[in-house]
């Protein structure tokens, strides 16, 4: 399968962001609902589930392949964090989940070594949850 096919069969894809004190934020979305799920572990009446906008669902769809989300996730688990990563001072971690529509999972995350287009796809998270993705 392509990497263009790739992005076109992902059905659930959810990122997280923990601090070293198990607080931060994970935010899911179904690409089968055009649902996304917001877990904030600083406030829990801060959580909410809606449905994503066309708009933002195509951003979402656009952006994704261009970040390399897939690409990177892969190269983290195979230990080449220098090929998408980058050594932070920040306390901190972060998890991705794919679920591909044929129910194939990709899951990958790291500590104090986040990928070089995170500010980006933070950017792209804030920007279809209407809510801030940064550790406290």
């Amino acid at each position: 399968m392509s990497t263009k096919e790739r992005y076109n069969d992902i059905a659930v894809f959810e990122v997280e962001i923990i601090s070293f004190t198990d607080e931060g934020y994970r935010v899911k979305y179904d690409f089968r609902r055009k649902v996304l799920s917001w877990r904030d572990n600083y406030m829990w009446n801060n959580n909410f589930t809606i449905l994503i906008n066309d708009d933002k669902f195509n951003l979402l769809k656009e952006k994704l392949p261009k970040l390399g989300v897939i690409e990177w996730m892969e190269a983290y688990n195979e230990g080449d964090t220098e090929k998408y990563g980058m050594k932070v001072d920040a306390h901190g971690s972060w998890k991705m989940k794919i679920e591909f529509t044929d129910k194939t999972v990709i899951k990958s995350g790291c500590e104090q070594n986040f990928p070089r287009k995170w500010e980006e796809l933070r950017s792209l998270i804030e920007m279809t949850t209407g809510t801030t993705f940064a550790l406290r």
